[in-house]
């Protein structure tokens, strides 16, 4: 099962569809609700068991999954219900300040992640600093493979021995032209990724050196597109291959063979209509129809379309624009449990405005416009932009995207329906975080759905 599988059934089937019950009990468990029960929370928190990003007082999936670990790090019996013996444990037992666990946040976590990728444990595309679910699995399984308890929560012995295994990879790493996969650093991973850069299968925004999951997913692309196994690893003839259409690509052509794709306003004609096709396809350009004509409207789109692009933002279609935009179709499929799952690892993560990455935050649009990434599904940056594009529902399902007017008529806040009437959105003062849409602020403020995959 993949981590990401993991998160969606241990965390969003607990975390996103409870509802709180008033109900009482002898003891604390699940389906009470008071303000005991949120000190509870706070104290398992404290220790590193609690992953919720705030208590709340409401004993649901997530808090008795907390207990259960507790309890087991206790050896106590792990039954997720807080008795005596168990309460007297959680007031003596100190605080969790010489490990990193779930909840966890900051540059140890960040390293501590680093550390397990080299090593292939830790599989999620983004170092993100935050200790969630599918660092703690990475955990157990280097645990795990190196005869330690599997707590899943980075202690000092772990750390250590981490800290020796990757010391001892790096030793050894590309001493030649070896095959580079995950794991491996250095000038020879920054040269494979500048090249891949050129010819448009890295998409990172900067060299890193270090060969991850979007490098392995760059290098599995050129070789399907090429004829070659693919690998995802970059062996000796894959990386000739790549280094001689690096070549190619940078020589430049004969004046007479140079292409002229070069559209600006006032022109006219089919490669025009192809442009505002696919910039239509993408939720670029607004217009009802397809003209054919490079207008205002059509410069307006691909200068939109350059600056998400990250390309120089004139719009003019020159040749890296074109095949940039042309190459850009929006995926036909997505896994909706996988993109709930990683969103249930970002929640918690703080509100930026722009922001579109773990590292710096996300403001609403780039919260989803990263998620929709990571599945390979191309999707406008803006919240106006992603209304333009979608297929209105008359009723969402998981995955879709729910709009808000919040600061004007039109949409201008947006999120995932992750189902049970609920959401995750990035919100101004909140971060990434879960709201219904019942609730009386959404509901007054509600636009409607659309699906955009």
């Amino acid at each position: 099962m993949k981590p990401s599988h993991i998160i969606f059934t241990a965390a969003m089937a607990s975390a996103f569809f409870l509802a709180p019950d008033d109900s009482q009990a002898a003891e604390w468990k699940k389906g009470m609700s008071s303000p005991e029960i949120k000190q509870l929370q706070q104290r398992l928190k404290e220790k590193g068991f609690f992953t919720y990003p705030q208590a709340t007082g409401y004993f649901g999936a997530i808090t008795e999954e907390a207990v259960k670990a507790f309890q087991r790090a206790m050896n106590l019996p792990a039954t997720g219900i807080v008795d005596d013996a168990t309460y007297a444990k959680l007031k003596s037992a100190p605080a969790s300040n010489d490990a990193l666990a779930v909840g966890s946040r900051g540059a140890a976590v960040s390293d501590l992640q680093r550390r397990l990728k080299q090593l292939g444990y830790f599989r999620y595309p983004q170092i993100t600093g935050y200790y969630g679910a599918v660092t703690a699995d990475a955990v157990k399984q280097f645990q795990r493979a190196n005869g330690l308890p599997e707590t899943g929560r980075a202690d000092q012995t772990t750390l250590e021995r981490l800290e020796q295994a990757t010391n001892q990879q790096v030793d050894v790493v590309l001493p030649s032209l070896a095959t580079l996969k995950i794991g491996s650093r250095g000038s020879q991973v920054s040269q494979l990724q500048t090249n891949l850069k050129l010819l448009g299968y890295f998409t990172y925004p900067t060299i890193t050196g270090y060969y991850g999951t979007i490098t392995a997913d760059a290098v599995r692309r050129f070789q399907k597109d090429n004829g070659l196994p693919a690998t995802g690893s970059a062996d000796e003839v894959t990386f000739t291959r790549i280094a001689d259409a690096t070549k190619k690509k940078t020589t430049p052509p004969a004046e007479g063979n140079r292409p002229a794709i070069h559209l600006t306003i006032g022109a006219r004609g089919e490669e025009v209509e192809r442009v505002q096709a696919k910039l239509k396809q993408l939720g670029y350009f607004t217009y009802p129809m397809i003209t054919g004509y490079y207008g205002t409207i059509t410069a307006d789109a691909v200068r939109r379309f350059q600056k998400d692009a990250k390309l120089q933002v004139t719009g003019v279609v020159d040749s890296t624009t074109y095949e940039r935009l042309i190459g850009q179709a929006p995926a036909t499929k997505l896994d909706v449990i996988e993109l709930v799952a990683d969103a249930a690892e970002l929640l918690g993560a703080p509100y930026v405005w722009g922001g579109d990455t773990p590292e710096e935050g996300f403001d609403c649009s780039g919260f989803i416009f990263y998620l929709f990434q990571q599945q390979g599904v191309t999707v406008p940056r803006t919240v106006a932009l992603m209304w333009n594009a979608g297929t209105a529902v008359s009723a969402p399902e998981v995955g879709d995207i729910v709009f808000f007017a919040t600061t004007t008529n039109g949409p201008s806040h947006a999120g995932i329906y992750i189902g049970n009437g609920q959401f995750v959105h990035s919100g101004a003062s909140t971060g990434v975080t879960i709201s219904r849409l019942d609730q009386s602020y959404w509901k007054q403020r509600y636009l409607g759905a659309k699906r955009l995959f």
